[in-house]
């Protein structure tokens, strides 16, 4: 496997917010072993990658692609992230929820911008 690939693994990881325990936990392999993984010096094999792909949910050609990913707010893990909500102290809840509700404002504002300089074109 490439360094390039246990990158990219990594990224997904800290994407998620997973740790590497949570993920070598996942695979049944100690944390270390796992961080060999995301340092390129283990060889994956296929099972593996595709252990690994079940995990960050995400499919095996993500992995192995070398492109960059945009974000895509239709299928994005939205719904993870109001469960992570759910979970936290009443306190922290509330801002995060504030957070939110600002940046659906400043999104709301941007689109109706790009609006309104589509009609001008």
């Amino acid at each position: 496997m490439s360094v390039e690939t246990g990158l990219k693994i990594k990224r997904l990881r800290e994407h998620r917010n997973f740790t590497q325990q949570h993920m070598a936990d996942g695979l049944e392999v100690s944390q270390n072993a796992y961080s060999k993984i995301e340092n390129g010096t283990t060889k994956l094999t296929v099972d593996r990658l595709e252990e690994i792909a079940k995990i960050l949910d995400v499919p095996v050609e993500s992995i192995l692609n070398n492109e960059k990913q945009v974000f895509n707010f239709e299928n994005s893990h939205i719904d993870k992230f109001y469960g992570y909500i759910e979970n936290l102290h009443e306190e922290n809840k509330e801002i995060l929820q504030g957070q939110i509700k600002f940046l659906q404002e400043q999104n709301d504002k941007l689109v109706k911008a790009i609006e309104a300089l589509t009609n001008k074109i």
